[in-house]
């Protein structure tokens, strides 16, 4: 794909018609949904780091942001207080939403002290390689249970992958299980 950026956050498209037949041929849908258990919760002052942390997943798996991605922090309900993101891309979006005090009963792992709700969809592919490098950048914050589910919604809702890991259950560290996705 052929893009000439203007200004801060537009893209015009150029690709031919032929490219988009193409394209629209290798359409699958896919939906990934992660819920992730961390050590770590990003602060009210990491939005910057957010933004960073979306446009480095984006980039590093091939796809291409339409607009710059929004972060808030959310302090009201006091039960959903936590750092919302989400952005546009070329396929669909990205989407998350940390919770910084989640109620005890609903986290698997004893040592987790935060929730992460994390959410792409693209019309495109994920395949193992990218699902690895996506959850290869949530590491900072220190993964402690994971349940990641790779939904293809090409037809309907169907559960392609289904991937389970927990910290005091698993023999392989975050680090190596995450690797070993890629091989899968």
């Amino acid at each position: 794909m052929n893009h000439t950026r203007k200004g801060n956050n537009n893209y015009k498209n150029k690709r031919s018609k032929t490219q988009k037949n193409k394209n629209h041929e290798s359409i699958q849908h896919h939906h990934l949904l992660v819920r992730l258990e961390t050590k770590h919760c990003p602060a009210k002052t990491d939005k910057q780091e957010a933004v960073e942390l979306i446009e480095r997943i984006i980039r590093d798996i091939k796809m291409h942001l339409l607009g710059a991605p929004r972060v808030f922090y959310v302090t009201l309900p006091h039960y959903n207080e936590g750092l919302t993101a989400l952005a546009p891309i070329e396929t669909s979006h990205i989407a998350f939403h940390f919770w910084k005090t989640p109620e005890r009963k609903i986290l698997k792992n004893k040592e987790s002290n935060c929730l992460l709700e994390f959410d792409l969809y693209t019309c495109g592919n994920l395949n193992p390689q990218q699902i690895s490098r996506i959850l290869h950048h949530l590491s900072a914050y220190k993964p402690t249970h994971a349940n990641i589910s790779l939904l293809n919604r090409k037809y309907s809702l169907t559960l392609e992958r289904q991937l389970l890991w927990d910290a005091a259950v698993n023999k392989m560290s975050w680090a190596q299980w995450v690797d070993n996705i890629k091989n899968q």
